[in-house]
Formats: structure tokens, sequence, C-alpha cells
């Protein structure tokens, strides 16, 4: 019998053993991403799955084989951290610095190259202005002054407040982070002064609609006027400047790690860079980890790559090394809820009877003691929340001192170190066991359901399912284990995803005082 083995057979056979990232094999679906080497790629990683090992193993092949030199490729990930800890791996397993850089700093390399000058501007610039612009009774404009007025009389307070009595209410405290959240999503979103004017004259914001526009109108001139940008400038001016100019960059090929977190205004850079260069682009993520929908970040953008790139190819990373497939199951099963997600076929070798704890206690003060006891002291601990501040409430009575990267050592349990943070915070990373936090029905609680002014929604990209964000947030939550997760929870007012997932069979109920 005769049968045809592909090319990319040959070669999966070829250097299946050869390529080594920080001394793994590569599995299948990751070799096969590799050695394709399509000029348009989504790769979907699944949690734990090893996207980062799979980046490193196509830069090497990618280097090894000559198919691009080390400076024709460029490497974007989303924060100084991921970046600084990519670019040394790549380095540790490659041998060479491949241009590694956050969106910022590749806008930066890019007007550099362009001899664009500018300053950038001090980073609570909007906030002095804002700041200024109540405080200065809306810098002397009575116009202005009564639209605030109106704004507070009828829509916020409901009564009359004098000037003095305005200012100094939590009630502006909040207006004003709404108003510095409406500027940085509009420019995030590359929008311009027309989304003021498109809705100005006939909608029911109009009134706060002027206060914002009249803040952003002294914003944008006090940066003109001092030669300034913010860093939504420096990538829509990087975009624009290499529209109208030579694109002196050596770059053929671009690596995007993170791609589900991708904004429009960074998309737009990186499109321009792309066809400029006539470059290769391979995007990296997981739908179901899309957590900064509030900072301007847009699934939609991962979820339609085709749209944009109609020959690319998607290939999914489904073999996870870091979860059970019990965890896996239950956790994808949760996610999926959402009708918007990518359907995966997540699959792990590692077995583990119920690795999800709801812990449910009646008191407070001790429940996070207890946990810890329970856990042998040689685990590595992992303790989130969907707020910071959640830790106060269950420290109470367990003094512990802060240490440096967010570790923490607690007076009753000297002998290990345990790191906490936001769940937000908690991403990419992963421990042996994780402690899940106030997973309570409450504004402040897991999901939360703090909610957006709606004048933000002319800003803001809609979310189509209830607690859509938040659904993922407690996927991230689930799988940063490589264990047991346990998920804390008021008996007498659990979290409604507790709710939801506590009759899984592949969760475990545990009841304390």
């Amino acid at each position: 019998m005769s049968y045809i083995v592909s090319k990319e057979r040959i070669l999966l056979i070829k250097y299946m053993n050869k390529i080594i990232v920080n001394g793994y094999k590569l599995d299948e679906q990751q070799m096969l991403t590799i050695l394709e080497n399509k000029k348009y790629s989504l790769i979907i990683a699944g949690a734990g799955s090893g996207k980062t090992l799979t980046l490193i193993g196509k830069i090497k092949y990618l280097i090894d084989n000559n198919i691009y030199k080390y400076d024709e490729i460029c490497c974007i990930s989303f924060t100084n951290e991921s970046t600084n800890s990519l670019k040394k791996s790549i380095l540790e397993n490659c041998g060479v610095n491949v241009p590694t850089y956050t969106f910022h700093k590749l806008a930066l390399v890019i007007l550099k190259e362009l001899n664009v000058d500018y300053n950038i501007s001090s980073d609570d610039l909007l906030s002095y202005i804002v700041d200024e612009f109540f405080y200065s009774r809306c810098f002397g404009n009575k116009i202005l002054q009564n639209k605030v007025f109106d704004l507070f009389h009828f829509y916020i307070l409901k009564n009359d407040k004098k000037w003095n009595e305005i200012v100094e209410s939590k009630e502006l405290v909040q207006l004003k982070k709404t108003i510095i959240t409406f500027i940085n999503l509009m420019k995030s979103n590359g929008y311009d002064e027309n989304v003021f004017l498109n809705y100005l004259g006939n909608h029911r914001y109009n009134n706060f609609l002027i206060i914002i526009y009249a803040i952003y109108i002294v914003y944008e001139r006090e940066k003109l006027s001092t030669n300034s940008i913010d860093f939504d400038d420096m990538i829509n001016l990087a975009k624009e400047c290499l529209s109208n100019n030579n694109n002196n960059l050596a770059f053929k090929f671009f690596i995007i790690d993170e791609f589900q977190d991708t904004s429009f205004l960074r998309f737009n850079l990186i499109r321009e860079l792309v066809k400029i260069n006539n470059a290769g682009l391979c995007v990296v993520g997981d739908d179901y980890q899309s957590i900064y929908h509030f900072s301007g970040c847009d699934l939609e953008i991962f979820l339609n790559f085709k749209n944009y790139y109609k020959d690319a190819v998607i290939y999914k990373l489904e073999n996870t090394y870091r979860n059970s497939l019990e965890l896996i199951n239950t956790s994808g099963k949760f996610v999926m809820k959402n009708p918007i997600q990518i359907k995966k076929n997540l699959f792990s070798n590692k077995r583990l009877d119920k690795p999800i704890n709801v812990v449910y206690f009646s008191e407070i003060d001790n429940v996070l003691e207890t946990i810890l006891k329970t856990v042998s002291s040689d685990k590595e601990i992992l303790i989130i929340s969907r707020n910071n501040f959640d830790i106060k409430k269950y420290t109470k009575f367990l003094a512990y001192e802060k240490l440096e990267n967010n570790y923490i050592k607690f007076e009753k349990f000297k002998e290990r170190k345990i790191r906490f943070m936001s769940v937000h915070s908690s991403k990419g990373l992963e421990s042996e066991i994780v402690i899940v936090l106030n997973l309570s029905n409450d504004i402040f609680g897991f999901p939360s359901k703090c909610k957006d002014e709606k004048i933000l929604s002319l800003v803001k990209k809609k979310q189509f399912f209830l607690y859509e964000e938040e659904r993922r947030l407690f996927y991230v939550a689930l799988t940063r284990t490589k264990s047991y997760v346990y998920l804390l929870t008021p008996k007498n007012n659990p979290s409604l995803f507790i709710k939801e997932i506590k009759r899984d069979k592949n969760v475990k109920i545990i009841n304390i005082n």
C-alpha cells in the first residue's frame, strides 16, 4: 500500500527530537506550528500548554535554518516583565538577542529611527488637569460651571449642592475616575475628538460629554504646548509616521505574545509594519484568558484574525502540562458558557481526584490560617483575589510582613514565603497550591458587580453575555494551580460562580467553622 507523506510530516519526523527549549522536547502540535512556517498564523494556546516554549522553538528553527536572521525577527509582549523574561529565554536557548519590545517601546524605536522629536508627558498629567478643572471652578468658565451643577443636581446627587460641597463629595471622586477612563478608552480605541462631535446635541449625556470634551481639549493643548505625547500617542504617532515615511526597520517577521489582550490602536501599528515590510506575522494567545476589556483590549481582533489576514492558518495547542485533566475539564466547561469563546479539546496526562476545593466558612477570621495549616510546608502557595484589598479581611488576626515581588511572610508560618496578588496580576504564573479569596456574592466579590458608568458605553465595546469577562477571570484563577485550588466562600453569601460549579464531579466541598 502506498501513501504520500506530507512535507510537514517529514520535517516533523526530522526535527522532533532536535528542537529542545529549556530542556524540554516539544510535542507534535507545538512542532507543527513551527515547521509549517506560514506567512500569517494564529496560535490558540490553552492555559499551561507551553506557548512560550513554542514561541522560542519557532525562533530557534527560523534562525538555525537561515529562514530569517535574528535581527529580522521582532517579538512583542505586553509588559516590561514579560518582555524581559521572553528576551532572556530567547538568549539562553538561541544564543542571540532577538529584538523584543513592548508595544510602547517599539513605537519609541520607530520614532527614533524616523528622527521624530518629542517629549513624554507625565503619567499623571491627565489626572492633574481633571483636578484643576474642578478645583479651579472649571477654569473660570460660567457655562462649564453650570454644566457641572446640572450634572450633579439632576443626575448624580438629585439635590442642590454648593460648589464646595460638590468638590468635596465622594461622588466627584468617582466622576473624575470616569472622565479619565473615558478619555483613555477613547484614545486606546483610536477615536479622536469627533467622538464628541458625533454625540453632542442629540444625546442624553450632553452635560457629561461637554465636561469631558472641555477637559480633553485642555489635555491635548497642554501636551501640544510642550511637544509631549502620552503612551497612546506614541503608538498612534508611530503608525502615522510609518505611513508617511520610508521604514528603516529591517523586520521581516513579527511575533506577538498574549494577542488576546491587544487593542485596536496597537493592532493598527502592527498591521502597518507588516504591510510596508511585506512581513510575516505570528500571533499567540488564548481567548479564554482575555481579561483586560476594561482598559481597551478588544477580543474581537483575536476572534476575527482571519478577517484581517485571509490566508492565515490557525493552530491550537491543546496539551496542557500544568493542570490536571479534571481541572481543565471543569474550568473549560465553565468558561465555555460564554458563547463567543473558541472551542478547544484540552487534554492532560495528569490526573487528580477533585482538584477544586470549595471551602465554606462562617467566620472569616481564621479560615485562611486553617487552610495554610493543611498544606505541607514544602508546597509552593499562591494566594490570589479579585481585589488587592481582600487580603486585609482574611488576615485581621494573622500578622504578616510584606516582602519584595509580592511575597509575604506570615508570623505563624515563618518557614515559608507566600505570594499574594490580584487575579489579573497572576496571569502567566503558576503554583503548586492556589488559594482564591472572597468568592462572595457582593459588589466587590467574585464576580465583581461594579458597574461602569453608562457613558463609557460610547467608547467601550459591548459585552453580550452577563459577567463575560469575570467568567474568563475566574478561569484564569482556576488554572494557576499545578495541583489543587481552594476557593474561600462565605456560607451565607456564596458567589454565583460557586453556586454554578459546586455540583461538578471534580469539586470537593469543605466546611470550616
